[in-house]
């Protein structure tokens, strides 16, 4: 897990009297009045001067940093991919991959991240694709990684940023290279992480939880927010948060035939079509756990979801849930019920497409939708799993595909059959 250092190339600064514009300038000026020849030379060599120093910046990972001397030595880094168990979500449009690394500086001076490059190879060993990012150009790549600075000791948390791939991609084994480096100082050093993730096969047969058409207002992309829990936060830590339980989570919105999500400006609760809607059973199983008590929130009105009651009663954020223990290692989790809705009790068996509770707008949830998860247990101490929904239409404009069995995710616009 922990690579070797090793430099990688820099821009060379060549010194502006011996560089071709340098000479340049000093030919073009040399019949001046002297006096006019410096002064302009002055103010030409600034100007040279100040664009140099601007591209150097911009095509070099911390700026003007790797031309100071006497740089100090980089400490061992480790890089290690969560969670342990790294799933191939398919679908009938890609094949996707929602891990994450964690990056730990076990030296004694600040790291910076300058690149992170992706080798895939198949089961033979062949080269798949490459994919980088890096501190390359005015606005590089490097970039899309907030919070790239690794404090002595100290860990980040850096989502997977090649997370897409095409459907006939063989993802068997993938390296991916990390290029750090102190902030302001040089050399660089590397540390490299090696996964092998697998098609994840699902054990339950699972249909969508609600009927007619409805819009996957936020799933699991790498822009939405159930993707983007990062466990190394302050906040993460103190309430105990060490996996993503909502690594492949969903919230569904039911919509008209026009796919919107409200009437009007969905100023109030009933103006979502959501609202009241009766939802069903993915898949057969037992009820593990549930909760109706708490008050749906108001649009525009109060919102009773108080983040402070989290820390004693983490499955608050759901506000009312309900899970069903399929009974094979996979859970079922719906969030933010109506209160008072639910049409069943802890120890029932449901079998799929059995109603089970009404869309509310409880817990952290500021309009009505559903939450669901397929995931490891009935907690917060799960992690979540691709879940494979069976038999719906997916609606594209004008045109409608009947899909047998798929994965779906953020703005999908789906309908059940």
């Amino acid at each position: 897990m922990v690579g070797g250092s090793g430099p990688r190339p820099r821009p060379t600064v060549v010194p502006l009297s011996t560089s071709h514009w340098g000479r340049g300038l000093l030919r073009n000026n040399s019949r001046m009045d002297p006096r006019q020849s410096t002064k302009r030379i002055s103010t030409r060599t600034i100007l040279i001067a100040a664009a140099l120093l601007l591209v150097a910046a911009a095509f070099t990972g911390y700026a003007m940093g790797w031309w100071r001397p006497g740089a100090k030595a980089v400490g061992p880094v480790r890089i290690t991919a969560q969670p342990a168990a790294i799933w191939i979500e398919t679908s009938d449009t890609g094949q996707s991959l929602n891990f994450d690394f964690v990056v730990e500086n076990q030296g004694s001076v600040p790291l910076g991240i300058d690149s992170i490059d992706l080798v895939a190879v198949d089961a033979a060993g062949k080269p798949v694709l490459r994919r980088f990012i890096d501190s390359n150009g005015f606005a590089p790549s490097i970039e899309t990684v907030p919070g790239r600075v690794v404090a002595p000791g100290g860990k980040i948390l850096v989502f997977n940023p090649f997370h897409s791939f095409r459907p006939d991609a063989e993802l068997h084994r993938l390296t991916y290279k990390f290029s750090l480096s102190i902030p302001q100082e040089a050399p660089e050093t590397q540390a490299s992480v090696t996964v092998e993730p697998r098609v994840y096969t699902p054990k339950t047969p699972l249909s969508l939880p609600v009927r007619g058409k409805l819009l996957v207002h936020d799933g699991h992309d790498y822009y939405a927010h159930h993707r983007r829990l990062n466990t190394e936060h302050p906040a993460a830590r103190e309430l105990g948060i060490t996996r993503n339980f909502m690594r492949y989570s969903l919230d569904l919105n039911p919509t008209n035939d026009a796919f919107e999500p409200f009437r009007g400006n969905g100023a109030k609760n009933e103006d979502w079509f959501a609202w009241n809607q009766p939802l069903f059973a993915t898949g057969d199983g037992t009820v593990a756990d549930a909760f109706d008590e708490e008050p749906d929130n108001v649009r525009g009105g109060v919102n009773h979801f108080d983040p402070r009651s989290v820390k004693s009663k983490p499955m608050k954020f759901y506000g009312n849930y309900l899970v069903i223990d399929h009974g094979n290692g996979e859970f079922s989790l719906f969030g933010h019920l109506q209160k008072g809705s639910l049409a069943v009790k802890v120890g029932d068996r449901v079998t799929r497409g059995q109603p089970v509770a009404r869309i509310g707008s409880s817990g952290s949830s500021n309009n009505p939708h559903v939450h669901y998860e397929l995931r490891t247990g009935k907690d917060l101490n799960a992690e979540g799993l691709p879940a494979v929904f069976r038999d719906f239409n997916r609606h594209l404009g004008s045109k409608v595909v009947l899909v047998p069995a798929s994965a779906v995710d953020t703005g999908d616009l789906l309908e059940a059959r």
